[in-house]
């Protein structure tokens, strides 16, 4: 029986943005946790709004960049800048929080600078900070899964790379391409909110990261496709929303910490 084409051009919209949302929160879910863990909350924000920097810097040079030279610029941003977190880690610890906020509105401010006077800069910024999960294809999918397939596969077969300059290589990896695919927005949002969701009374329980974090993405996702919401936005919600849900109903039963 043939779908209705209604139904069909809502299940195209919504599928491929259905499979990201899931696919970026398995991967950040442990991700967001070690932040945590580090202490280092805004790196993922500042490394996403880096990237962000070096896409919109490229858009402005060349008109129309060749897709591997924008993606190889895209993951040099992040993992140079990753890796200069590092560096600050081992140099300055002390510091560390101060040179990440300060990176992340340095960078903001510079692509600002660059899109003044830009007709269509207004678009470009909000597509950096939002992102169009609704408009994500299965093309992109295919792009970007090779590079959380490598991660899995790294961050589960070798725990050594969890550590030093490792984690930040592979956070940096995950990082550039969610950022292409969901937006600053949603990057941190999934990489936080979750985790804040998973804390329990002796450390964090990772699957309530991911349960948390998947039924946002899921609600998100059908709720903006249906009511004609911006889907970047409305998912930073739901995962807030899921986030504190999920905290309130194990505090209840004793197993999230009191404060």
């Amino acid at each position: 029986m043939r779908r209705p084409e209604i139904g069909l051009d809502l299940f195209d919209i919504v599928a491929p943005g259905l499979v990201v949302g899931l696919v970026v929160t398995a991967a950040h879910a442990p991700l967001g946790i070690e932040v945590l863990k580090r202490g280092i909350v805004f790196i993922d924000l500042a490394t996403a709004q880096v990237v962000g920097l070096a896409v919109i810097l490229l858009g402005v040079w060349l008109e129309e960049p060749n897709w591997i030279v924008a993606q190889g610029v895209a993951f040099t941003a992040g993992i140079a800048i990753a890796l200069f977190f590092r560096w600050i880690e081992r140099k300055s610890p002390e510091e560390q929080e101060a040179v990440i906020g300060s990176s992340f509105i340095v960078a903001a401010s510079i692509a600002l600078l660059a899109l003044a006077d830009d007709p269509h800069g207004g678009e470009e910024l909000r597509h950096v900070l939002s992102g169009q999960l609704l408009f994500v294809t299965w093309d992109d999918i295919a792009a970007f899964l090779p590079i959380y397939g490598l991660f899995a596969a790294l961050w589960l077969l070798v725990p050594r790379l969890r550590a030093g300059a490792g984690f930040f290589v592979l956070f940096a990896l995950v990082i550039t391409a969610s950022m292409q695919l969901v937006g600053v927005y949603v990057v941190f949002a999934s990489l936080i909110l979750p985790a804040l969701a998973a804390r329990a009374c002796k450390g964090y329980v990772h699957w309530r990261a991911f349960a948390s974090g998947a039924a946002a993405a899921v609600a998100a996702i059908m709720i903006s496709a249906a009511a004609d919401l911006p889907a970047g936005p409305f998912l930073v919600v739901c995962y807030a929303v899921s986030a504190v849900a999920m905290r309130l109903f194990y505090r209840k039963k004793g197993l999230s910490p009191a404060r």
